[in-house]
């Protein structure tokens, strides 16, 4: 019999006479297939509202109005005689603003469990003409590439971008994981009209359905019968969804926006391995802690002997117990390419295609640090994480969907416990990131498992910047910055840099310099400590910058603020709804030095600027240098804390005062020797 709905084409599943197969991953992602072309009648009819629709009443900020937000799920069997769920989406947003025109721009993910197919895209403009997205103009573009690994993106543009046009969109997405179905989340980014999932499932499958803040709306479900399959089709539709927009401080989807959720509950006349019972799946937190056991601990009694010589090599000449458990953290977190996921992964890679390939998921790591620390004789355990990205977990809803990745405890000989978090490639040797720190998870020790809380633990995280600009006579400016990182900020900036090539780092710096002045032209880089993750990460860069410097007579005023200023406010002006969350606290620390110029002093500095609010506090402070020349500090520091969003009042108001700091400029006025000189 079958041992749970596992890889593609391993393991047939008997049901009403079917052989059915149910995947967690079958073959490598598959490029999205260019589509052909089509004609305007198989889209659904643009409706004379959807046409005349320039603003929405209930929010009047709005940018764009999402019209159709659609997922169509049907899981059915293919000419292979393998089983997939088949989703169909479609998108339909009406542009309202200049500002809307960003949603003319799409990427769509595939994932080592899931691969997109037969995109098709469209502009209606205004006036009713057509403008199709061509085959050619939809990309496929390779975030990772290791061995046999590839993980893809599919990205293309919108054309004849305008105020009232409507961007139309549909794909499928073949997603191999039918253990549980891919949440569905009702709200766009933008407010949306309507908003409908339906999924079809085999009869003889029976699925435990979550619809969360979806109000007095219940799911309707109907007998379904097609192509000779008998099911059950769930069906949910919501209207009128407020947008969920990623501003500052938004509490993850799950925890404020409505969602539907289905797991496998039962299979008939299935006789489940993992968990030595038939029908019967994950019918409380114990099934799903002793399902997901079965195939970590299969991996790592199947992996041992391939694992053996690297752990022999990892541990080469060390002697000390615990150096052991560094070097072998070490290695497994550095030497495997992280594949992210954006959910638990409970069926890893054999440990041969893992030690081949050299690329893993968080749950992949987990394991093969459970099977090393094993070699060396210490016990340790998986446990799956809800992190605090994801959302808070609903105990009363038995689902490993709710997890995020997986990380390991590992019990110390002084009776604590160290927690190791495998996505967390590049940070210190017991470093807990924000999104652990107090999460809730699920500890699979023993054949229960047991909900617990991951420690509270407050990393220190800092970004210092040390910027000297040198004013030029064209009004640009040349300037030397040194960069120095810890904690949480050196670990995440290490993370893009480390795995990259020499042209991608400088392409990676390029980009981060230029974001945060935009016109700036990278002339010089260096990293320090890059691979020692037990010091801070230095960078310096030296760069040309425009609209620093600005000439007015017989003066030269020269910007506070280079790197981490904010040129406006990103609160919106809307009503708060939504709790306060800063579960990623942050200390950034920015000082400016700005020479005089040839034949200048300074003449005037900006007063010292402060504001505060629930979440945090700013300050910006100048001062003369007896050098010559300006010293402005800028310290914004906000704590983690999560606040009702009746305290969030003072926020935007805060960020205001903040954007108006940023704005305050040194000025350099001529020497009287200087201006003698000039005549």
């Amino acid at each position: 019999m079958c041992h749970g709905l596992r890889k593609l084409g391993r393991h047939p599943i008997v049901v009403f006479g079917l052989m059915m197969v149910f995947a967690a991953h079958a073959a490598p992602v598959r490029a999205a297939k260019k589509p052909a072309a089509e004609s305007n009648s198989e889209w659904p009819e643009i409706t004379p509202a959807e046409r005349a629709m320039m603003k929405v009443d209930e929010d009047p900020e709005a940018d764009a109005i999402v019209l159709i937000n659609d997922r169509s799920g049907k899981i059915a069997p293919m000419s292979n005689g393998e089983w997939v769920n088949q989703l169909v989406y479609h998108v339909r947003i009406k542009i309202l603003t200049e500002r809307g025109k960003r949603y003319g721009e799409v990427s769509l993910h595939a994932d080592k469990y899931s691969r997109i197919s037969n995109l098709h895209a469209r502009t209606v403009k205004q006036d009713g003409t057509i403008v199709p997205v061509a085959p050619d103009q939809i990309f496929d573009k390779v975030l990772l590439q290791v061995g046999k690994y590839k993980l893809t993106e599919t990205v293309f543009k919108f054309p004849s971008l305008e105020p009232g046009a409507i961007l139309e969109y549909r794909f499928e997405r073949y997603n191999n994981n039918l253990v549980y179905i891919s949440p569905w989340f009702f709200a766009g980014a933008e407010f949306t009209l309507r908003s409908r999932l339906t999924q079809t499932v085999p009869a003889g499958t029976g699925y435990t359905v979550l619809c969360d803040l979806c109000g007095s709306a219940k799911p309707e479900i109907t007998d379904s019968f097609e192509a000779g399959v008998k099911g059950m089709t769930y069906s949910m539709e919501l209207r009128n969804v407020p947008g969920y927009r990623r501003e500052e401080f938004m509490p993850p989807a799950r925890d404020v926006t409505p969602r539907m959720e289905m797991i496998m509950q039962s299979l008939k006349n299935h006789y489940w391995e993992e968990l030595k019972r038939r029908d019967g799946l994950f019918t409380d937190w114990a099934s799903v802690a002793t399902y997901t056991a079965y195939f970590y601990q299969k991996a790592i009694k199947e992996g041992q002997q391939a694992l053996k010589p690297s752990v022999d090599e990892w541990t080469k000449g060390i002697t000390e117990p615990q150096e052991k458990v560094k070097a072998i953290t070490a290695h497994v977190l550095r030497d495997f390419r992280l594949a992210k996921l954006d959910y638990v992964d409970l069926y890893p890679e054999s440990f041969q295609t893992l030690l081949k390939d050299k690329v893993a998921t968080e749950g992949e790591k987990a394991v093969l640090l459970m099977a090393a620390f094993k070699q060396i004789g210490r016990e340790s355990y998986a446990a799956l994480v809800s992190g605090k990205q994801g959302g808070s977990l609903n105990p009363k809803f038995v689902s490993p969907s709710q997890f995020t990745h997986t990380v390991v405890m590992l019990p110390q000989p002084d009776g604590t416990n160290l927690w190791i978090d495998p996505s967390e490639s590049h940070a210190p040797f017991g470093f807990m990131p924000w999104f652990d720190a107090g999460a809730e998870a699920l500890l699979l020790k023993g054949v229960q498992g047991e909900l617990t809380t991951l420690p509270a633990k407050n990393e220190l995280s800092m970004s210092r910047f040390r910027v000297t600009v040198k004013p030029r006579p064209d009004g640009k400016a040349d300037l030397e910055a040194d960069l120095e990182f810890v904690g949480q900020d050196a670990a995440d900036m290490r993370a893009d840099l480390a795995p990259a090539s020499e042209s991608d780092r400088v392409d990676y710096l390029k980009e981060w310099v230029s974001t945060r002045r935009p016109g700036a032209v990278l002339q010089s880089q260096s990293i320090e400590a890059l691979e020692d993750v037990e010091k801070p990460l230095k960078v310096r860069l030296t760069f040309e910058a425009p609209d620093l410097v600005t000439k007015a007579d017989d003066l030269l005023i020269v910007r506070a603020c280079v790197l981490t200023c904010m040129e406006s406010n990103p609160i919106s002006k809307g009503k708060r709804q939504h709790p306060v969350y800063v579960d990623e606290g942050w200390n950034w620390d920015e000082t400016v030095i700005a020479l005089s110029p040839a034949g200048m002093t300074t003449s005037q500095l900006p007063p010292p600027a402060v504001a505060k609010s629930v979440i945090g506090t700013y300050m910006l402070t100048c001062s003369a240098r007896a050098e010559g020349g300006a010293k402005c500090s800028r310290q914004f520091v906000a704590r983690r804390n999560r606040w009702d969003f009746d305290q969030f009042s003072n926020v935007r108001s805060m960020y205001d005062k903040i954007v108006a700091g940023d704005l305050t400029t040194v000025a350099f006025q001529k020497t009287e020797a200087g201006a003698a000189g000039g005549r």
